[in-house]
């Protein structure tokens, strides 16, 4: 256990360091964009309006876009990244802090140069850092990716519908399946692959026997975890007598945190109804006259501790599209949304309303995405730690949102929903609310579930086993 834990200490330090160098050069990037432009202004005799400063005084925003940065996660393991999202994790946060900086400088707070400055500064810096971050990402990829991925499962269906989640993946390539009847061939095998990836149905001392012989030679293991390996994450270690113990204490937000996640929830939410008023007052007249029915419409969800409330959302469906099907969950290519419907699902404006459900108590900002108790007495029959979400109020964006998709089975989500109940922070729900910008502009976040996934079947019908490929 000693040399596991050395093992993780030193890559934590590694990753560490490696984000601390990513960090300083991306602040001396910015640095040389705010330099460049001052040299623009020089070699074309552009006109200041503003005082001309010591440059070295812009060390000091270079330094600060660091922090939205962070909020975005461009530091996290690269390994694990599509390009894509490094990019936007680059750009987003770059606008938006040029654009914050920059209404300081048109309010005269900030009075060098020209009132425009940060912004024409800004399209160097996304130059310099997107190519830079792009350059550092694909030769990490030619260096560390493209590992031979052997899934560990009870069949080629369960192997196929985990091998989906790798199609779009860089960093592996799936070279096939092991069924648990043929686990005994594992340890001939062992040493031909990368990285082992075991089904949730892997578990008990099965799963231990193949996590320490993958250890052992030196392989890497994914695995998803189980509701109770996401409580133990967060279990604290308590000494009773001479007994080593983790201690895990119930789910849901303590006092003060329920204190600041409510003050947080009525400021943001106040604020964002004034920033979106003409959008909302347009969408009430638009709807009505795009398709029958009203704009807004309500239906009941089951909010904190299971009490039911009316949400709120603009109606991006005909009129009564459930009348004739019952409950269901719309699908990717759903008749029943209108066009503007189609649009306002894609950047989530059809979502706008929930913050009065937000002002009232009912929501939160940031949380588990509320149900129907029609389909949560589903989920608790397939999945009895579904209840656990219900801890906490239901957000109209949450971490499942930022990191899945709407087709993301309701097992991953919960796995998400319930990672975020067992490690609330306030910096955590910053962060979420600044990447739910990020997903917005990612339209396939928002596709309705897959009926028939042809592309998944296709590569993978011929998907081998250990011995296929031995």
């Amino acid at each position: 256990m000693r040399g596991i834990a050395r093992i993780f200490l030193i890559d934590g330090i590694r990753r560490g360091r490696v984000n601390m160098i990513l960090a300083i050069l991306d602040m001396g990037l910015i640095f040389f964009g705010y330099v460049t432009t001052i040299w623009f202004y020089q070699v074309f005799s552009i006109p200041l309006e503003g005082e001309s400063i010591n440059p070295f005084w812009l060390l000091a925003p270079s330094a600060a876009a660091f922090i939205f940065f962070r909020f975005f996660d461009l530091y996290k393991d690269l390994r694990r990244n599509n390009i894509q999202t490094q990019l936007y994790s680059i750009v987003l946060p770059m606008i938006l802090f040029s654009g914050f900086i920059s209404i300081l400088s048109f309010l005269g707070t900030l009075n060098i140069y020209r009132k425009s400055f940060f912004i024409e500064a800004l399209f160097i810096q996304i130059i310099l850092l997107a190519a830079v971050h792009a350059g550092i990402w694909y030769l990490a990829n030619t260096l560390h990716g493209r590992k031979k991925v052997i899934i560990i499962c009870d069949d080629q269906n369960t192997g196929q519908s985990l091998a989906q989640k790798f199609l779009n993946h860089k960093w592996f390539e799936i070279s096939g399946f092991l069924p648990l009847t043929q686990i005994k061939d594992l340890e001939n095998h062992v040493n031909k692959f990368d990285v082992f990836l075991l089904a949730p149905t892997v578990i008990g001392q099965k799963k231990n026997d193949i996590i320490s012989l993958c250890i052992k030679n030196g392989k890497e293991i994914l695995t998803v975890p189980q509701v109770s390996e996401l409580f133990v994450q967060t279990a604290k270690t308590q000494q009773v007598d001479d007994m080593l113990v983790f201690s895990i204490n119930p789910a849901g937000l303590n006092l003060w945190q329920r204190i600041n996640k409510r003050v947080f929830d009525v400021i943001i939410s106040l604020l964002m109804l004034a920033l979106t008023s003409p959008v909302f007052l347009i969408l009430l007249m638009l709807i009505p006259l795009t398709s029958k029915g009203p704009a807004i419409y309500k239906q009941e969800r089951i909010g904190l501790n299971g009490k039911p409330y009316w949400i709120y959302k603009f109606r991006s469906m005909i009129q009564d599209a459930e009348k004739m099907t019952g409950p269901v969950l719309a699908a990717k290519k759903d008749t029943r949304i209108t066009a503007i419907g189609r649009f306002i699902r894609a950047v989530r404006l059809d979502e706008l309303p929930q913050l009065l459900n937000v002002i009232k108590g009912e929501m939160s900002l940031i949380g588990p995405r509320p149900e129907r108790e029609y389909f949560i007495s589903q989920f608790k029959e397939e999945f009895p730690d579904y209840s656990h979400r219900l801890t906490v109020k239901p957000g109209i964006t949450g971490l499942a949102q930022v990191l899945s998709y709407y087709s993301t089975t309701v097992d991953d989500k919960l796995r998400f929903d319930l990672l975020y109940v067992r490690n609330y922070t306030f910096s955590l729900d910053l962060k979420i609310l600044f990447q739910t910008f990020q997903v917005i502009l990612q339209r396939d976040r928002a596709q309705g579930l897959l009926e028939n996934n042809k592309y998944v079947q296709q590569n993978l019908k011929n998907a081998r086993t250990i011995k296929d490929i031995s």
